[in-house]
């Protein structure tokens, strides 16, 4: 399951714990996968860590 577009509701977590609400099979913005009993974390962009020095003059004008 690499792609969201192959993703189901039976691969989701909150389907398999009987803890989804909504009906139907159309993968919903909380779809978070199922893997060994567990939920798998969220893709997140990696954050980009601005330098100390432009944060501070930003905020000093």
């Amino acid at each position: 399951m690499n792609d969201a577009s192959q993703a189901s509701c039976n691969d989701c977590y909150f389907r398999r714990a009987g803890l989804c609400a909504l009906p139907g099979d159309t993968v919903c913005p909380t779809f978070r996968a199922y893997r060994r009993g567990v939920m798998a974390r969220p893709h997140q962009a990696p954050l980009v860590e601005r330098p100390l020095r432009r944060a501070l003059a930003h905020s000093a004008a």
